[in-house]
């Protein structure tokens, strides 16, 4: 009986932990997803995408070039 309940406490440990990494890869996916349509949504409309690298603000125009923006960011 208390095999059982040590092994089913293992279970249930393991696949809380597979949901958990599982949900991290699904917001990986999603935030990788919507940096591309940025990217693509700016090269429509021939703009440029802002972001944060490093704790540095880069501003990326459709050319590809990248250019930190100076100054502090505020959190």
């Amino acid at each position: 009986m208390v095999d059982e309940n040590k092994q089913k406490n293992k279970r249930e440990q393991w696949k809380k932990q597979v949901m958990n990494n599982l949900k991290r890869e699904a917001v990986k996916n999603i935030i990788a997803g919507m940096g591309d349509l940025a990217r693509l949504d700016a090269k429509v409309k021939n703009t440029y995408t802002v972001y944060i690298k490093n704790g540095r603000m880069i501003k990326q125009p459709t050319n590809g070039k990248c250019v930190v923006i100076k100054g502090k960011i505020q959190g």
